[in-house]
């Protein structure tokens, strides 16, 4: 059994956004409310965390997430990174250092933006967030006994991953799935996809392109994140396949 639960569901900028009066950013409709995009994954009692967004910290104390197994990332982009350094809590709690996963791009990057957390000095003393390195090919790997399986899609010229574990599938900041991925994501029971926003982008899936990917893939569920203010809950809603809609923060679930 899988257990999933989306800490935050919105773009970079986050909804509300600041200074923004439109009908999304001052709803009273709390899906509406948005922090930066990153799922919490508990599978057979193994904590696993896709993407330390901005909002790290206050998406643990809200989920009442206290100890993480290991960390996928997606890409080495803002939101998707800059929480890091509030992985030093479970580090000192639990007196280890955590795994962390991604492609070569995006944990080479993550050592340029967080160089001190690399200083042995500080890690002596656990001042740092204290992290293992895996480095992750195109193929299935395991993190404590549970496999899963990268999705390498494009997020405009780079590449970027998702993640299958079991029967659900997470991608975010896509604008491309290639064929060969596609394949990857077919007896779905839940996917979760970026939806920016109505108009076209040339880095992310609008709404329209996202809908066509869920159609064509028939998970039985189809959950939409990474959205800007563009779009509503409700409204959008509305206009959907029924066994697709809009993520929010605090959606949970479970698969096989």
């Amino acid at each position: 059994m899988t257990r999933v639960v989306v800490l935050g569901s919105g773009t970079s900028q986050g909804v509300p956004i600041i200074g923004c009066t439109c009908h999304t950013c001052t709803s009273d409709n709390p899906k509406d409310k948005r922090l930066r995009a990153s799922v919490y994954v508990e599978a057979d009692g193994v904590k696993i965390l896709i993407d330390t967004s901005i909002d790290f910290r206050q998406q643990l104390l809200r989920a009442n997430v206290t100890d993480l197994d290991g960390i996928l990332f997606t890409h080495h982009h803002v939101d998707h990174i800059f929480g890091l350094d509030d992985l030093r809590q479970i580090n000192q709690r639990y007196k280890k250092y955590v795994d962390v996963y991604g492609n070569a791009m995006t944990l080479d990057e993550i050592k340029l933006t967080f160089r001190y957390a690399l200083d042995e000095r500080l890690q002596k003393y656990m001042a740092v967030p204290l992290m293992n390195f895996n480095y992750l090919e195109n193929k299935e790997f395991e993190v404590k006994g549970i496999k899963i399986m990268p999705i390498e899609v494009m997020h405009g010229k780079i590449k970027i991953l998702g993640y299958r574990i079991g029967k659900f599938a997470y991608i975010t900041d896509a604008s491309h799935i290639p064929d060969a991925e596609m394949e990857k994501l077919h007896g779905l029971d839940v996917l979760i996809l970026n939806s920016l926003r109505h108009a076209a982008h040339p880095t992310h899936f609008n709404l329209k392109e996202a809908t066509e990917i869920a159609i064509m893939l028939k998970p039985k569920k189809a959950y939409f994140t990474h959205i800007t203010h563009d779009l509503n809950n409700d409204e959008v809603n509305a206009s959907l396949p029924e066994n697709i809609s809009l993520a929010y923060d605090g959606l949970e679930f479970t698969t096989d």
